[in-house]
């Protein structure tokens, strides 16, 4: 009950009394004396005082102790301490227990405020201690250059911190294409404990799986588990075991074992987690840096070990040197003495002076020659093959690919002297050519490996084209070949100085022959080969000259440019014998161009050319013009990748009256013939999709077409093509670039009626 409700009680009590006093005292008043009266109203007035006063004291005490209770319980309050603040157990439902009320609601308020208060500050503290730790631990990385001082530094702050009663660090490496883990550091080990491993594979045991899988595990250590932590007077058993995988780059680097009597706390297993995550960018780092320092050291080894070897090879050269001293000592002496040889037969030279004079320079230039250069070149060709198959010392080195082309251009220097030895040879007919295939696409490649070095020595540009329409095969010697080219490039770079120099390969126009040469009948087509240089050029009144033997533009003994003279004049004889000739374009001060053309000429397997096919002989002009009147109304099918060759045959077929359609791969001249016949066709072999043999072969499956006369073209002519396209169901085989009437006169024999085709052999 409140205060106010007790007050109206009180009140109520009172004047009910009150009232009751007043009846009573009228009853008296009308039945009784005054003096009775009086006494009866001092008596109801007493016994009224006394039950107000008994009311007001029992009023004031409940309300007094009730008050002594709260402020009981508000002095017990400890605002220091941690410990639950006290509640207060009042029943009453007046003011005091509303204020009993919300003074236990302010108590649970202050105490949540207070957790939430302790739990944050305990927080604050975790990380402040797992901040500290890292920035010691991050310390220890300084100034370290090796992995196992890394490890030992590393777990001897680690474990202390963490709790741990022992570690290891395992640090993997790889071995023979695999990664194998290897004990670097412990901590807290002893001899005793020989369960531990020195190294795991991948996979292998707890620690190769958790490097694996990259997951950190926890593993609770049985009561037997084998491994105890020992003191000075006992060992004791651990309670967990945790393996740490260290990343880089999704690459384990380092596993961690440590092992804790206790537990492991929350606070622990965050700061591990955050030093693996970036202890792999610390171990990389160091392991990187290690690497570099044995590839330095190693460096440093093969330096000295080539400084030796070029001692070595200074004093052979210094002794190369006297040796060509007392050489040159010699030819003196030997020059003197034929110099008194040569007075003594002084009438006989000058009587046979004028008819041996040219043959008597060549004959003394190549003995001097041979002998200067043999003598220098035999030991550049053993110290160059020395060099070249010396191994990398690294993976930038060319000393080994220098003494490959120099031991490769010693060799053609010595192949050049014995060509100029034999010059006179030339002269006489009696060098034998050796004609075979040549891979036109690799001449650049080839003479790459000569010149490369020494244009990017000189800074010039060196940069070869081929046409498209250029062969794949040429058949021509490629030794003699090869010596042409070297011969015009070795030119084009000694009389360049800045600029470029292009070698260009080209089919050439046989209709514009030079003056003098006659195209053979036998070959197949003709290639240009351009030398462009941007040097010195050569005066047009010199252009003649320099292909003679023993000339050259200028041949002042003090000239810039040095030489012997007989590079263009064996070029010159030796395109004669391949069957071709060589020109020269040049301005003064703005380069030269120098052009081979040479003719294909494959060969028979008796050395001998292979001829084209001739026009029919079994028929004179007159029958021949009826004959090409028969062609007039015949159906050909064209089977060509190539748009250009199918524009060609359409322009000479359809001249001569027959229709003509066209494919451009097998399926398509097989979809062709299936929706309207031929009479002939003609069938290029490299085609995409499905190329001229596997197409011949299914049109020779249907029996309505096993006589369907098939010519092959191809321009790959290579020695059994004729025989693969035949056994694969062509009629006949022309080799491209073809000619007009060649082609005419096949499809005559073919088209023609077929008692005149059994008896016509055509030579293709």
């Amino acid at each position: 009950m409140n205060y106010k409700k007790q007050q109206i009680l009180g009140f109520s009590i009172v004047l009910t009394v009150a009232i009751l006093f007043m009846v009573i005292e009228f009853m008296i008043f009308r039945n009784s004396s005054s003096t009775g009266m009086v006494l009866t109203i001092v008596l109801l007035a007493v016994i009224l005082i006394v039950i107000g006063i008994t009311i007001a004291l029992l009023t004031i005490r409940r309300t007094t102790d009730q008050l002594k209770q709260v402020t009981t319980v508000i002095q017990q309050i400890d605002f220091d301490s941690s410990e639950p603040l006290p509640r207060l157990d009042i029943k009453a439902n007046d003011e005091i227990g509303n204020l009993a009320t919300a003074f236990n609601k302010m108590s649970d308020t202050l105490q949540s405020h207070t957790q939430k208060a302790n739990e944050f500050n305990t927080h604050i503290e975790e990380s402040n201690w797992i901040q500290t730790h890292l920035a010691h631990i991050g310390n220890v990385y300084r100034n370290v250059n090796a992995i196992d001082e890394l490890a030992e530094r590393f777990m001897s702050e680690l474990a202390p911190v963490v709790d741990a009663a022992y570690g290891i660090f395992y640090f993997c490496e790889e071995q023979q294409e695999t990664n194998v883990l290897k004990k670097q550091a412990s901590y807290a080990m002893y001899s005793d404990m020989n369960e531990t491993l020195a190294e795991f594979k991948m996979g292998e045991g707890i620690v190769g799986q958790t490097a694996l899988e990259k997951k950190t595990r926890i593993i609770q250590a049985p009561a037997d588990y084998p491994i105890r932590i020992q003191t000075g007077a006992t060992s004791i058993a651990l309670q967990e075991i945790m393996i740490i995988p260290i990343l880089f780059e999704n690459r384990t680097v380092v596993v961690l074992e440590l092992g804790t009597i206790h537990h492991f706390s929350q606070t622990h297993q965050q700061l591990i987690e955050r030093i693996a995550s970036t202890f792999g960018v610390v171990v990389n780092n160091i392991d990187n840096r290690m690497q570099v320092d044995r590839l330095l050291r190693e460096s440093q080894t093969l330096t000295e070990e080539l400084q030796a070897q070029q001692e070595e090879l200074q004093v052979q050269q210094e002794e190369l040197q006297a040796t060509n001293e007392q050489l040159r000592e010699r030819n003196h002496y030997a020059e003197i003495k034929t110099e008194e040889l040569q007075i003594t037969q002084k009438e006989l030279q000058l009587y046979s002076e004028e008819l041996s004079r040219s043959s008597q320079y060549k004959s003394e230039f190549l003995a001097n020659m041979s002998h200067e250069l043999r003598t220098p070149l035999n030991s550049i060709l053993i110290l160059s093959q020395l060099i070249s198959e010396k191994e990398k010392s690294h993976e930038d080195d060319d000393t080994p690919h220098f003494g490959e082309v120099i031991h490769r251009s010693g060799q053609d220097l010595l192949t050049l002297i014995d060509d100029i030895l034999d010059l006179s040879k030339v002269e006489a007919g009696m060098v034998e050519v050796q004609r075979d295939s040549v891979a036109v696409y690799d001449l650049p490649e080839v003479m790459g490996y000569s010149f490369d070095k020494i244009a990017e020595k000189k800074g010039i540009e060196f940069q070869s084209l081929i046409d498209e329409n250029v062969p794949d095969v040429f058949y021509t010697d490629e030794k003699r070949l090869q010596q042409i080219l070297k011969n015009l490039l070795s030119n084009a770079f000694k009389f360049t100085s800045k600029g470029s120099v292009t070698i260009h390969i080209a089919l050439a126009d046989t209709s514009i022959a030079a003056k003098g040469y006659s195209v053979p009948e036998q070959m197949d087509y003709m290639l240009a080969i351009s030398v462009t240089d941007t040097g010195i050029g050569i005066k047009e009144d010199k252009q003649n000259l320099i292909f003679e033997a023993f000339q050259q533009e200028d041949g002042t003994t003090d000239r810039q440019y040095g030489g012997t003279g007989l590079g263009l004049s064996i070029c010159r004889e030796f395109s004669k014998l391949l069957g071709g000739y060589v020109t020269v374009q040049s301005e003064l001060g703005k380069g030269s161009t120098f052009t081979l053309y040479l003719p294909s000429l494959m060969v028979n397997a008796e050395g001998q050319p292979v001829t084209k096919p001739l026009p029919p002989t079994w028929m004179d002009q007159e029958e021949q013009q009826d004959s090409l009147a028969r062609l007039q109304g015949k159906n050909v099918l064209v089977v060509d990748d190539d748009l250009r060759n199918i524009f060609a045959l359409e322009g000479v077929l359809k001249g001569k009256g027959m229709h003509v359609r066209s494919a451009q791969n097998g399926e398509e001249a097989i979809a062709l013939l299936n929706a309207e016949p031929a009479d002939i066709v003609l069938m290029d072999m490299m085609m995409p999709i499905m190329d001229g043999y596997e197409a011949m072969r299914w049109i020779r499956l249907e029996d309505k077409w096993k006589d369907l006369p098939i010519i092959a073209l191809t321009a790959k002519a290579m020695k059994d093509d004729r025989e693969l396209c035949i056994e694969a169901g062509a009629s006949d085989y022309i080799s491209k670039p073809m000619n007009v009437e060649q082609l005419l006169s096949v499809i005559l024999v073919w088209l023609t009626d077929s008692k005149l085709s059994d008896n016509t052999i055509v030579q293709s």
